[in-house]
């Protein structure tokens, strides 16, 4: 992985053998990455992430997968685009804040491989940010090329932990 752009590290015959049915995720702040891991425990995936900046902090704790979805729009951070047109009127239009103006359209920011962890909006999902920068309101942003890899091992129920520590001793692929 480079050391300045987001990245992600991949063991393939482990990653290939592991079943969506065995799979589980840890996640650390610390770090700001995220490991797949096999049912006996080892990293087949590392990934960076970005998560909750100060104020939308991302919580710590023991979470299942609720929900996953390949293609979703967030409901409630995204822009005002012209009804027609679709050019960007009003470019951040966080929690539809205001009126809209007249003759646009509320569109959601795309977060694909969405992987929902509660029900009052925190997911993983494909997002942009520099690496070792939280800049998330309370998600966790994935490098855009390791979520799908992710989604495609993970079901609804599998466990996601998320802790505060740093995890590289102890599951960073090398």
């Amino acid at each position: 992985m480079s050391p300045d752009k987001p990245g992600y590290l991949v063991e393939s015959a482990k990653y290939q053998a592991t079943s969506p049915l065995e799979s589980r995720i840890k996640i650390s702040l610390w770090d700001q990455k995220a490991w797949l891991l096999n049912g006996a425990g080892e990293a087949v995936l590392e990934a960076d992430v970005a998560t909750g900046v100060p104020g939308k902090e991302t919580p710590v704790g023991s979470f299942a997968i609720l929900e996953r979805l390949e293609s979703k729009r967030s409901n409630r951070y995204g822009r005002y685009v012209g009804e027609d047109s679709r050019k960007v009127v009003v470019e951040k239009a966080w929690e539809h804040e205001g009126e809209p103006p007249e003759g646009t359209v509320y569109e959601g920011i795309s977060m694909p491989y969405w992987m929902r962890l509660t029900w009052t909006g925190i997911g993983m999902h494909v997002g942009k940010f520099n690496k070792r920068t939280r800049s998330s309101f309370g998600c966790i942003r994935v490098f855009e090329k390791a979520q799908p890899l992710i989604f495609e091992k993970s079901q609804l129920g599998t466990p996601v932990e998320i802790v505060a520590e740093s995890l590289v001793v102890m599951h960073g692929l090398r």
